[in-house]
């Protein structure tokens, strides 16, 4: 210390080591009561850019309104460097609170935006080689240079966020870079960089990270700091970006990137801490805001895109995105141009342009929590998804005719979830076409044709779906049940027609009976282990074990549509079978295997397989394609690292725990049933019958409050609930406590943009 000292001609009397990396940093006070900070520097490759950092704060020296460390020596550098090629450079001390110890009062804020354009202003003109040609992972603008560094942070939930926001940032900030302005800047503006007196910035430290990068990402820098741990992290961004734009206004579409830049910025930050953690180098001063940013980032999710830029422009005094006209434009040419039996959700349908996990995107800044929508299976938008899709699509997307990677693979990850005895599987690219196969396999291997179908099923759009579907051919504008079709009771136990599983598999085998009787041999019985359409019904306990047995006495087959229940959804068991504890001859697969990408499958046995290989060739231009096997292994994985089958449990568990405490308070939920996160809550009036008005008030109701459900059943009364798998608690018991206070007939609590949490 003394050999470092002696550069500087200083007696002092205290030495501190301070917190910090890049450098060794001590506080220093001399015999006259001056404070200074030396800075020693143990890499000697990066003397030159430390010698331009000193050039720069020089340059704007005495041009701010409030302190900056300006270097402590006669030379213009104040860089020193040793025999052994470290350097050192003294800079004064800069005495006052932190922004970080004070109380944000709105007009610090503002004067915080003002004191950064003031910096940012006196950069413009600056220019520097060194600074300029530096590329380093905590330029924003290469923030992507961290995503290696992901594979530190070991909780998934946390991990798929930072893919996320790493991905939007690829595809919808990279593109824009070009066309922004560029200067020299901080690039490091956090709260324990700024010193204050309460009412005013008195001074910026640290200007070690500065940079040469796109003017807009000082600000986001600034308000990623600044909006973490706020109760209302928008009020704090309003005032800054007020008094920024007095002096050094910010363009339209630069405010706009900020809903993207601020979670990047947040990425960064936790993904070193992760890093740091796991070298061993943390540090209370890299640590410090971990936890608060993870939590913003959290938050940052259910945020409605819209709407945040709609904050940030209003701010800035610009003209908010409208997208009313095109909403009406939007559904002008849905009317004119599709047929009326194209339905729309709600009366007053929602214009969404936007998802990400459990949140949809309205067209006004609202965000929805979506407990209804069980196509995208681990979460819309998934990070992991979506890039298998893209890279896919960039390499290869052909069909089945052709040997392809993505297909052994997903065949080699899919069967082993199924018995041995399940070892087939034949790629389309809907459940429709998916049902419709397994009919015809059954049928070519029976040589029948007659099918036995349950009340209320449900299992596709095709002809051959429809005449299966009895939700469809008893419901509005069907015909009827057509003469190749048997319908037999759902075992439903709440309102039922019989008590037990066993009555009802006693009940179906009488009526089988009676068509072999008369020389009527059904090819095959499909149902769904829990009836969706129905009124998310999961077939009475006993009833597919009692039955089989029965049907393959007489060589019925056993086609089980798994299409709503399978891939984990019921927590307990991956495949809804496996609740009743039995195995079936064709497993229908759709919705989900691709989260929302179309492929679906049937997976049968060899002996099923082989008998439909009649020497008509099986084809399906789309189905099993490249890109829908990448997207359908992408699913498979990020089920098992997410653990989403155990957090359809807990979560499910948990879910109808609360519903059935709520239940014993309002008599108008009849049943709740259901399993993982696949659930039903009927509705009954005081009479103890089906209330359809009573469940499309609650649905209404609870789309005015911001969550997305649904109806179902024979009579509409069944509120169902099957979210992506990504589903949570905390969603819950927001989705319980609207819903009680619905049933509570208290006035809608609307949600805005400002009052979100």
């Amino acid at each position: 210390m003394k050999e470092l000292l002696k550069q500087y001609h200083l007696e002092p009397t205290e030495i501190k080591k301070l917190e910090g990396y890049g450098s060794i940093n001590y506080r220093i006070k001399d015999k006259d009561n001056n404070h200074y900070v030396l800075k020693h520097y143990t890499d000697p490759s990066e003397l030159a850019l430390i010698q331009a950092e000193s050039e720069i704060i020089n340059a704007i020296s005495g041009k701010l309104s409030f302190k900056i460390p300006v270097n402590s020596s006669g030379k213009q550098t104040s860089v020193h460097q040793y025999a052994d090629k470290n350097f050192s450079r003294l800079l004064p001390y800069i005495k006052g609170p932190l922004l970080s110890k004070v109380k944000h009062s709105p007009g610090l804020l503002y004067n915080f935006g003002k004191s950064i354009a003031e910096l940012d202003r006196s950069l413009e003109r600056i220019r520097n080689t060194e600074i300029e040609s530096r590329k380093f992972v905590w330029d924003l603008q290469y923030c992507l240079l961290n995503r290696s560094k992901i594979k530190y942070i070991t909780d998934p939930s946390k991990t798929k966020l930072v893919e996320y926001y790493f991905d939007q940032f690829e595809h919808f900030v990279l593109p824009e870079l070009p066309d922004l302005r560029y200067s020299i800047i901080h690039n490091d503006l956090n709260d324990y960089n700024i010193m204050t007196d309460g009412k005013k910035i008195t001074g910026l430290i640290d200007f070690g990270d500065i940079t040469y990068a796109p003017l807009v990402n000082e600000i986001a820098i600034a308000l990623a700091y600044i909006m973490i741990g706020k109760e209302n992290p928008f009020e704090a961004a309003y005032q800054v970006i007020r008094g920024y734009q007095t002096l050094y206004p910010l363009n339209e579409e630069e405010l706009k990137l900020l809903y993207y830049l601020i979670p990047a910025r947040l990425c960064t930050s936790v993904c070193n801490s992760a890093e740091f953690k796991v070298k061993g180098e943390d540090t209370e001063y890299i640590s410090i805001n971990e936890k608060p940013a993870w939590a913003l980032l959290e938050k940052w999710i259910s945020y409605n895109p819209v709407g945040v830029k709609n904050q940030f422009l209003k701010a800035a005094g610009y003209p908010l995105i409208d997208l009313k006209k095109k909403n009406d434009d939007i559904l002008s040419i849905r009317k004119k141009n599709t047929g009326k039996s194209l339905g729309l959700s709600y009366s007053t349908p929602i214009y969404m342009t936007g998802a990400a996990f459990q949140y949809m995107y309205d067209h006004k800044g609202n965000t929805y929590l979506d407990a209804r929508n069980n196509i995208p299976h681990v979460g819309h938008c998934h990070p992991k998804i979506s890039q298998a899709i893209s890279r896919q699509t960039r390499l290869l997307n052909t069909n089945t005719r052709y040997l392809y990677d993505s297909l052994a693979k997903y065949i080699e990850n899919l069967l082993p979830w199924f018995p041995p005895k399940l070892n087939k599987i034949f790629f389309v690219n809907s459940g429709s076409a998916a049902s419709d196969l397994a009919v015809r396999m059954a049928q070519t291997y029976t040589s029948r044709d007659h099918l036995l179908v349950l009340e209320h099923g449900y299992h596709g759009n095709t002809i051959i779906g429809i005449d299966i579907s009895s939700y469809k051919f008893d419901g509005k504008g069907g015909k009827g049940m057509s003469p190749g079709v048997t319908r037999l009771p759902l075992p439903k136990l709440f309102n039922g027609k019989f008590r037990t599983g066993e009555e009802y598999a006693k009940n179906a085998t009488e009526q089988i009976s009676g068509l072999i009787n008369n020389n009527i041999l059904p090819a095959a019985f499909i149902a769904e282990p829990v009836s969706g359409c129905g009124g998310q019904v999961p077939l009475a306990p006993g009833y597919l074990k009692t039955i089989k047995p029965f049907l393959e006495k007489h060589q019925i087959l056993t086609i089980l549509d798994e299409v709503q229940t399978g891939f984990g959804r019921l927590g307990d068991y991956f495949w809804g079978f496996e609740l009743h504890g039995i195995i079936p001859d064709l497993v229908i697969l759709g919705k989900p295997m691709g989260n929302g990408h179309p492929v679906a499958a049937v997976v049968t046995t060899e002996e099923i397989s082989n008998a439909f290989a009649t020497g008509m060739e099986f084809f399906s231009s789309f189905g099993g394609n490249p890109v829908s096997c990448e997207a359908a292994n992408a699913v498979l994985e990020v089920i098992e690292e997410e653990k989403l089958m155990q957090n359809a449990k807990e979560t499910g568990d948990y879910f109808i725990s609360s519903l059935n405490s709520l239940q014993k308070d309002f008599p108008a939920i009849g049943d709740i049933r259901g399993s993982g996160l696949f659930i039903g809550i009927e509705f009954i009036n005081k009479d103890g019958k089906p209330d359809t008005k009573f469940a499309e008030m609650v649905n209404n109701r609870l789309k005015q409050h911001f969550i997305l459900a649904g109806t179902d059943g024979p009579y509409e009364n069944v509120l169902k609930i099957k979210p992506p798998l990504c589903f949570n608690k905390s969603n819950t018991d927001f989705f319980m406590e609207e819903l009680n206070e619905i049933l509570n007939n208290t006035p809608d609590r609307i949600r805005k943009l400002s009052e979100l949490p």
